[in-house]
């Protein structure tokens, strides 16, 4: 006869909450921790693309997040001027509003899993008792950070970025790349125009403030930019840094990072929580595997580290894939000096992935 586990999940974002259902979904006790459970006060967009649509299936809620998505068919990556460089497939992605998907999640949760709302300063209460402690914590993440030097802390990248909604419609799809700053606009449904920013970092504490400098600094370039960032307001505005993961093998003993937690990645793919709700899938049917093989108490310590083992060949070679790339992306897009010979590089090349048009 298998035994259900005891996991603990330290986080309840986007992959915290999917492991919970999938868990708990499997007969698992979970308790789920987290200091706020609150969604996000602004709902800036994300890209769901086909095998996160997949995980939200399994989860029992693709079909309400359809609902609330954009569903864009392509984009155009363009320079400071307006030149498309390429026309750039959406690749069937949904774009979501992160608010609603970690409303939807949450509603989802089982009624099994026990929530705690709690700030946590020290995990090793947590393992007491525990057959398994996931760290869906974030970047910053406490499972990461108490885990020893094999375990960093996140790195800045020097750049700041902001994320905003507005209520018009947007004037195009599109992400400009300058010199040193990058703008994107893509649909959100429901609301109107999602558009986010990255310039060389320049934070003052104030939204109105940090939206004055953006508006000197990417202004007067395009004049869709200037209209998008003409309806922003500091109440419909986030600010913040980029900080990435160094490469970091996602378990040891009986504890998982999961998320940004283990690959936190820059923003330029659109892939983290893609990448979190396949974390998410590959642990919790990694467990299932496992499950059943003997109810002896080092049956189960094995087999959690056995499970542990298989999602880690699994996941870590992919997340870190992607991590690698967004960062790469993040610097070909913010360079300054090489911007030119970037562009001339982008024609000949990125141009190729679609028809190109003005």
């Amino acid at each position: 006869m298998s035994v259900p586990l005891t996991i603990r999940i330290l986080g309840a974002g986007v992959s915290g909450l999917a492991a919970a259902i999938l868990l708990a979904t499997d007969g698992h006790r979970v308790e789920l921790i987290d200091e706020h459970f609150a969604t996000p006060a602004v709902g800036t967009a994300l890209a769901l693309f086909p095998p996160a649509q997949s995980v939200l299936a399994r989860l029992g809620v693709l079909r309400e997040v359809r609902t609330l998505s954009a569903a864009p068919e392509v984009g155009t990556l363009r320079t400071s001027d307006g030149q498309v460089l390429a026309t750039v497939p959406a690749g069937d992605a949904l774009l979501t509003s992160r608010s609603e998907l970690v409303r939807i999640l949450l509603d989802a949760l089982p009624g099994a899993v026990t929530t705690t709302r709690r700030r946590v300063e020290d995990i090793r209460p947590l393992r007491e008792g525990a057959d398994l402690l996931i760290g869906a914590d974030g970047v910053h993440s406490l499972v990461r950070r108490s885990g020893g030097s094999g375990w960093a802390a996140a790195r800045s990248h020097g750049v700041t970025v902001l994320r905003g909604t507005t209520p018009l419609a947007p004037p195009e799809i599109s992400e400009t790349w300058g010199r040193g700053w990058l703008f994107g606009i893509t649909p959100l449904a429901g609301i109107g125009t999602n558009w986010f920013a990255c310039v060389p970092e320049h934070r003052t504490g104030s939204r109105r403030e940090d939206l004055a400098h953006l508006r000197r600094t990417v202004g007067g370039h395009r004049a869709v930019i200037d209209a998008v960032l003409a309806a922003a307001t500091p109440q419909r505005t986030l600010v913040h840094g980029i900080h990435t993961v160094g490469p970091v093998w996602p378990v040891r003993q009986n504890v998982v990072l999961l998320g940004d937690a283990a690959h936190a990645m820059a923003p330029n793919l659109g892939h983290g929580a893609n990448t979190a709700l396949q974390d998410a899938q590959s642990l919790a049917l990694a467990v299932r595997a496992q499950r059943g093989r003997g109810s002896a108490p080092y049956a189960t310590a094995a087999g959690v580290r056995r499970s542990l083992r298989r999602h880690a060949a699994r996941r870590a070679l992919p997340d870190q894939g992607w991590r690698l790339a967004s960062e790469a992306t993040l610097r070909v897009a913010m360079t300054s000096s090489a911007a030119g010979w970037r562009d001339r590089m982008l024609t000949a090349s990125l141009g190729r992935l679609g028809p190109r048009s003005g």
